[in-house]
């Protein structure tokens, strides 16, 4: 595994064999320490948002704190996606060291073999919002999940989904197709 010190976006790492078979070692940065958490979020996302801005639906991308990413945020061309709205955005956290909630584990997940937390989410001016996500939720069983609703007011609609990717790079682009797929039958 390399250093928290070396120039190194999660995109490739060592691989290793595993119950889900031939794995990158680690590939999103999980059980880190605290600060090499940090560091490796912020790679990680400078990452993503590298990747973003080759996206056709993506008009610009920036993430913040600068120097320290937390999150990448990014306006989206609803059209690009087939939807009528007149603006968009897009979020994405990653968390390579999470913190999960008592009585939550790394083994209740499933579809996944991730460790770390994400969110990648999708929201129009006008409402509606969807995502996928990998963290603890009591609406889904086994963390990994796809959430939408039409507007702040309505409740989520929660469905199971299943990832393929095991790099940060792949999961945002299977992220971003699934959501892409979503929309197209909203």
């Amino acid at each position: 595994m390399t250093s928290a010190g070396d120039d190194d976006d999660g995109s490739e790492q060592p691989t290793v064999d595993s119950e889900f078979g031939r794995q990158p070692q680690r590939p999103d940065g999980g059980w880190e320490s605290p600060q090499e958490a940090v560091e490796k979020r912020h790679r990680i996302l400078r990452s993503l948002r590298e990747q973003l801005e080759h996206h056709p639906a993506i008009i610009s991308a920036w993430g913040s704190p600068d120097g320290q990413y937390a999150e990448i945020e990014a306006d989206v061309d609803p059209a690009q996606l087939g939807r009528d709205g007149e603006s968009a955005s897009l979020r994405v956290t990653w968390q390579p060291n999470p913190h999960l909630p008592p009585e939550t584990s790394l083994d209740d997940r499933r579809r996944t073999s991730l460790i770390s937390n994400f969110k990648i989410h999708y929201s129009e001016a006008a409402g509606f919002d969807c995502g996928v996500h990998l963290e603890p939720n009591p609406h889904v069983n086994g963390h990994l999940h796809y959430q939408e609703r039409a507007s702040p007011t309505d409740e989520y609609d929660y469905d199971e989904v299943s990832l393929v990717a095991t790099a940060p790079v792949g999961v945002l682009w299977e992220a971003l197709e699934l959501i892409a797929d979503r929309l197209q039958q909203a």
